[in-house]
């Protein structure tokens, strides 16, 4: 899967390039372990406050929700 990140940068946006370049860096940085330990949980979070809504990181999100759909995972 990473062989393709980042990759055929004409056929894809920019935010997608870089989207995927992320994804790719934060895979090399853990161990598959890590990276399941990452995903033992995942639920959708609806953030009501203004705080939580500063606080929420929708780039960990993004990056969560294509690493699951390289993998073949549905995400809602």
């Amino acid at each position: 899967m990473r062989e393709g990140l980042g990759k055929n940068k004409t056929e894809k946006s920019a935010a997608l390039v870089k989207l995927e370049n992320n994804l790719d860096k934060w895979l090399e940085q853990r161990s598959l372990a890590q990276i399941l330990d990452w995903f033992d949980c995942i639920e959708t979070t609806h953030v009501q406050t203004a705080m939580g809504n500063y606080r929420w990181s929708t780039e960990s999100v993004a990056r969560d929700r294509l690493f699951l759909e390289h993998l073949g995972v549905p995400c809602i």
